[in-house]
């Protein structure tokens, strides 16, 4: 029976022999990479805690789901890997509590299936019963896969000595496989062709690693295979089920160049050759660009495929070697062993240099780079790669799951969108939109006619962002910022040539196009709407584009109203959120109404019409360079879609504006400013008035929000809406639109113009305007978000600097943008202070005074962001910075009464009660009043006043003013920026700041202390001084390490603590302390912890130093004292 499977199943089994290693973990990582598995059972994990699995998974977890069968004490354990991207459904798993049987049952291409994986008893009666359990599972209407290690044969030739006699448990598999109506896969394969043994062990070989399939699957099966495996003496045993798979093909139309390539001399001289050569032709310059990118393209794979075969083309011939050693092995038991376990031995160092240089290089990055979180970090915490692969999608009620089907769906959408020409329906009313807009005075258009200079180009290249992906030439933004001399003359002769010919080189007019996730929710995600596209541009366009860019900011405030804020220099999105609030606040206090409606603008860049932009941006009068560059950017360009890292086909673009371009947030403030002018200038809109100061509408990019004070008001707004879709090829999603009555409304609808509205604010700009008065319970909500986010990093290795970054980048930065714009208890803050001091420290115990932490890292603390301050900062700028005027009339009215002495105003409400946002205003400044001057607050910048107010608020820590020498307090920055583990500098900041868990320091803090507080060795009072200074360990280890770098090292109670070094070292003597005294303190915690084989100082400390060493070794440039460190791992016992 030849079953119509849509998707190939490719399953291997292979007996791992432990799990708990991290260099195998390593190994079969790569295996399953290499092989393309969608089914792995292993067997004989030897996991049996839930933290052995949670230790040894997480690098899998984000290709493969796991299924886990825990082993029983130190024997067996099971692992079912399923990949994540293979199609299935209907999934129910269901394992054993013996570690030996793991039975996975799923849905594919509507065919029901059943994958048991099994780890078979050694012993014959257990056996027996382990099959007898089995048997029930094999019994069923499924098609059944049972593979894993049986620990016996069904045939005596499937074992060397020959076999003549069979057990019972081997006699009862052999009926239960007949009686299951299933076969052995092995049957019906060329025995010449496979190696017929699984298992080699001394002259005993067999197979004892099998997969067995349903009879109806026979004509279904292709590439069986055994490989064996240098990790394991198991082999690797492996079938696909479907149409035999191809070896994925290299897609040279996604190809990006590999950065680490610039760094290669041969490349870097092969390039420099091509400059001459392209230099010497007579094409026009925009031509031999595009010769150029084309011959780069190829070098750079060239070079890259040869360094690729240099590094493969040893362990390909090992692993030949291997294969033939063990077909031989088979022919001819127990003669080849010895061969076979040397040919092993070079693979396993093979790989194992491999491996650790992957751990070094890792580290080397962790440790130079500080254990900054990298862009690479923030994708997993934003988690929207988790679709790089579209594994389904839904279309008319079917769902298609064929990854060329998916394709062409997406193609499709994207065709009626980015290829249908947006038509006015009403071209008079477009001319009298764009009249609306103002224009520019002859003087700024003169300015910006001006031809693009050297420096321009030179400015944009510098702006160019790094580690972004490339455009369609796989050119990155690295080349260009390392040829910068080079190739800006070029690139401004590229863009003189444009503009006399009127079109741009081709390149420039050709992207891709991916899609990025807009939800978590997969349901939406099943929809071609669930996605976002963003346009990859080449570089050489991104830098063309910066320069308008640039031009344009220098007008563009003279061009559109203060209403809108995206993407204009000085303008901020925060103002929006302020006058929003504020509005709500005024009409609360006052006892009026308002109406506030968001209209959302159905696939509002999208719908661009380019005709439309090109009539504004010709009115405006912006001058030639600007508008035909525009012109050149959006005529004849094309884009093609990659899914699933496959290329669509060319889609061209009649409509929209690239997202990606660092042009399209000011052309689309451009496209959309007639609609709001038409809304400000109608004098049928009454919008929110408060004195001479009216509010109708404000924007950041395609939000839209309308405030109305009466329902006629909104009515018209709308119908204002809909003419300018008309006009301009808009359109309006009603479904999405949500508006609210605010205030003494006397009917409040909830339906209005086709749009639902409610009597509760709702969110703006992803700010909560319900709790614009009491939001205790909105950051009661995000405290607990905060601490399960941040008990997500306390698990990772990093050091308390690391900690503190992340609290800064990840924690606060989230807080911080709703904290700018509402009102947060000082109750409230201190929660989410505790959330920080936990995650630093690790523990819900703080072994010092929090505010220590606030300093910055050169005054002693960690540069935890202290919230109280920050918003005490922003609360004051807020009053003292204000330019935009209905906020000003805010401040006029609202505070006039409350600060007398720093508001003049003859309009302010004397009987108004302050709270919320406002009552934190004048808490502020009266807060800063106090304990600052008028002009040192008038003048003072926001950085400088937050760094006094630390000062001010939270004296130097005792730690520091003990001590009077301040030459060396910058050493917590030194030790910060040290490529050393992570543990060691918490280590030293716990030890610089006095609050290392000493025996004495624990009896201070009420900790029980078990015996004494005596030093083991010394029998006098464990303190940090003793530690590291009078204990004979210390005494003994100072003494060697001085005679080995052939230096006097004072060793006082400061010298520890500061690490002093002097301008005329040529060598990081503070480093080698610092090892030092981390190597005395873990030497200590070995025996304090009863560590079954604890090491002495000088062992910790080699192991310090190599790994340090290590990071270095691998550096371009090696610092000239390395060499030195070869003394230190070497250093003599006492």
């Amino acid at each position: 029976l030849s079953l119509p499977l849509t998707d190939s199943l490719r399953i291997v089994t292979l007996n791992v022999r432990g799990f708990n290693s991290r260099k195998k973990q390593y190994h079969l990582k790569r295996l399953l990479e290499d092989k393309e598995v969608d089914f792995l059972a292993v067997q004989e994990t030897k996991l049996s805690t839930v933290e052995q699995v949670e230790q040894a998974i997480p690098h899998f977890l984000y290709d493969y789901e796991v299924c886990v069968s825990h082993a029983v004490g130190l024997s067996a354990g099971c692992l079912l890997f399923i990949r994540k991207s293979f199609h299935l459904s209907d999934l129910a798993v269901t394992t054993d509590l013996c570690g030996r049987f793991i039975m996975c049952d799923f849905r594919v291409s509507d065919i029901m299936w059943r994958v048991i994986c099994v780890y078979a008893p050694n012993e014959v009666n257990a056996r027996v019963t382990f099959f007898d359990h089995l048997r029930p599972y094999l019994l069923c209407d499924r098609m059944v896969v049972l593979l894993g290690d049986f620990n016996c044969v069904c045939d005596g030739a499937d074992r060397a000595p020959y076999k003549l006699r069979f057990d019972k448990s081997e006699r009862l598999l052999q009926d239960i496989v007949d009686e299951s109506n299933i076969f052995d896969v092995a049957s019906f394969q060329l025995k010449e062709k496979h190696l017929p043994y699984t298992h080699f062990q001394n002259t005993s070989h067999a197979r004892l690693d099998r997969i067995y399939c349903s009879v109806d699957l026979i004509d279904n099966l292709n590439g069986y295979a055994v490989d064996p495996v240098f990790f394991t003496d198991h082999c690797m045993v492996s079938i696909t089920i479907g149409r035999k798979r191809r070896k994925k093909s290299i897609n040279w139309k996604v190809w990006k160049l590999n950065n680490q390539l610039l760094k290669d001399e041969n490349f870097v001289a092969a390039v420099t050759d091509l400059f001459e050569q392209i230099g010497r032709t007579t094409e026009h310059i925009s031509v031999k660009w595009e010769l150029f990118k084309q011959v780069l393209k190829q070098i750079a794979i060239e070079r890259a495929s040869v360094l690729k075969f240099q590094k493969s083309e040893t362990e390909k011939t090992l692993i030949r070697n291997l294969r033939a050693l063990v077909q031989l092995e088979c022919q001819n038991p127990g003669q080849g062993l010895e061969d076979i376990i040397r040919i092993k031995a070079e693979l396993d160092k093979f790989h194992q240099e491999r491996y650790q240089g992957a751990v070094i290089r890792s580290r080397a990055v962790k440790y130079f780079l500080g254990e900054q979180p990298t862009k690479k970090v923030v994708g997993e915490e934003k988690r929207y790669a988790m679709a790089k692969e579209i594994q389904e999608i839904r279309q008319n009620n079917m769902i298609i799951r064929d990854s060329e089907a998916i394709a062409e769906v997406f193609s499709e959408h994207y065709k009626k969108i980015f290829g249908t020409k947006i038509a006015s329906t009403d071209i008079e009313h477009l001319k009298q939109l764009v009249t609306l807009l103002p224009q520019l005075d002859k003087e700024h258009t003169k300015e910006l006619e001006e031809p693009i200079s050297l420096a321009e180009v030179e400015n944009a290249v510098d702006a160019l962002p790094t580690n972004k992906t490339p455009g369609p030439d796989g050119i990155t933004a690295e080349f260009y910022k390392l040829r910068k001399n080079t190739l800006c003359p070029i690139l401004q002769e590229i863009f003189q040539e444009a503009y006399r010919n009127k079109g741009l080189p081709p390149s420039f007019l050709h992207t891709h196009t991916i899609l990025i996730p807009k939800t978590d929710d997969k349901n939406k995600l099943s929809q071609v709407t669930g996605y976002r596209p963003i346009t990859l541009c080449n570089v050489d366009y991104k830098i063309f584009a910066k320069i308008l860019t640039n031009r344009l900011q220098r007008v563009i405030c003279d061009l559109v109203g203060d209403h809108q804020t995206c993407g204009i220099r000085g303008r901020s999105i925060q103002t929006n959120i302020h006058i929003a609030r504020s509005v709500l606040e005024c009409v609360t206090n006052s006892g009026s109404q308002v109406a506030m409606l968001q209209v959302d603008l159905a696939k509002a860049f999208d719908r661009v019409s380019h005709n439309v932009l090109f009539m504004i941006l010709s009115h405006i009068g912006v001058g030639d360079v600007i508008l035909h560059g525009v012109k050149m950017s959006y005529t004849n360009c094309c884009t093609r879609l990659i899914i699933n890292n496959k290329v669509t086909e060319s889609i061209p673009i009649c409509s929209s504006v690239r997202q990606g371009c660092p042009l399209s947030p000011l052309l689309f403030t451009l496209y959309l400013e007639p609609l709001c002018q038409s809304i400000i200038r109608s004098r049928k809109i009454q919008g929110f008035t408060l004195s001479n100061t009216e509010i109708k509408v404000l924007a950041y990019a395609d939000d839209v929000a309308y405030f109305c004070n009466d329902k006629k008001s909104v009515t018209n707004a709308m119908d204002l809406t809909r003419s300018f879709c008309e006009a301009t090829g808009a359109s309006v999603n009603l479904e999405k639109c949500r508006g609210f009555w605010h205030g003494a409304w006397a009917t409040t609808p909830k339906q209005y113009e086709g749009i639902d509205w409610s009597c509760t604010p709702c969110n703006y700009l992803g700010v909560p305007l319900k709790h614009y008065r009491n939001s205790t319970s909105y950051w009661s909500g995000v405290a607990t978000e905060l601490k399960r986010r941040a008990n997500n990093w306390s698990q990772k290795n990093l050091s308390v600097f690391a900690l503190s970054t992340i609290c800064n980048i990840f924690l606060a930065a989230k807080v911080w943008y709703v904290l700018q714009v509402l009102h947060c208890t000082r109750t409230s803050i201190q929660k989410l202070h505790r959330v920080f001091a936990v995650l630093v420290w690790k523990s819900t115990w703080e072994p010092m005074r929090r505010d220590n932490l606030f300093r910055r890292v050169s005054d002693g603390g960690l540069g935890l962001p202290h919230l109280f301050i920050r918003q005490l900062v922003s609360r004051f700028l807020f009053l003292r910075d204000q330019e935009h005027p209905f906020l000003r009339e805010v401040i006029q009215n609202r505070l006039a009464c409350s600060l007398p002495d720093f508001i003049v105003s003859s309009v302010g409400d004397q009987t108004c009660v302050l709270v919320g946002y406002l009552r934190e205003v004048v808490d502020a400044f009266q807060f800063l009043a106090v304990r600052f001057s008028k002009e040192y607050l008038m003048s003072v910048s926001r950085k400088r006043l937050t760094r006094d107010l630390v000062n001010i608020l939270f004296p130097m820590p005792i730690y520091r003013s003990m001590f009077s020498d301040v030459s060396q307090h910058d050493i917590l920055r030194r030790v910060k920026k040290m490529s050393i583990p992570p543990a060691a500098k918490t280590f030293f900041f716990k030890l610089h700041c006095s609050v290392l868990p000493t025996k004495v320091w624990l009896q201070e803090k009420g900790i029980f202390v078990p015996w004494s507080t005596n030093c083991i060795l010394c029998k006098t009072p464990e303190t940090i001084e003793h530690i590291f200074i009078h204990c004979w360990d210390a005494i003994f280890f100072w003494d060697v390490l001085q005679r080995t770098l052939k230096k006097d090292i004072d060793i006082t109670p400061y010298s520890i603590r500061f690490l002093p070094v002097s301008s005329k070292d040529n060598f990081p003597y503070d480093i080698v302390m610092l090892l030092a005294l981390y190597s005395m303190w873990k030497s200590r915690l070995d025996i304090r912890n009863e560590i079954l084989h604890p090491k002495t100082v000088r062992l910790h400390f080699i192991e310090l130093v190599i790994r340090v060493r290590s990071v270095y070794d691998i550096q371009t440039v090696v610092p000239d004292w390395l060499p030195l460190f070869n003394s230190l791992q070497d250093i003599k016992e006492f």
